[in-house]
């Protein structure tokens, strides 16, 4: 598959209450379209504790599960709409559980 990343960001992040800290990454490639990856979209986007190397929240569409969202241990389908709503839906809810953005 040839991708091109076409967005990343990695940063670091306290929780204004509990002052942990968690780590968010975000990778967006250009991918060909396929049966996959039908908008040529490929993502990853992720908050995991520093600590203890838990995953928060993620936000993927990796083959064959497609677009869905991870909250701690549980997932849910996610409905793609463009990768700038994506991203701010992933800060949203970053904010939303008390991470300092």
């Amino acid at each position: 598959m040839n991708a091109s990343l076409l967005f990343y960001s990695k940063i670091t992040l306290v929780h204004k209450r509990t002052d942990s800290v968690a780590i968010a990454e975000l990778k967006v490639w250009l991918v060909p379209k396929s049966m996959y990856f039908p908008e040529g979209i490929k993502y990853s986007l992720f908050l995991v504790n520093y600590s203890t190397g838990e995953v928060l929240m993620g936000y993927d569409n990796h083959k064959p599960k497609g677009h869905h969202i991870h909250i701690g241990d549980s997932e849910r389908a996610y409905v793609f709409v463009n990768v700038d709503a994506l991203i701010a839906e992933f800060w949203l809810n970053v904010e939303c559980m008390g991470y300092l953005v």
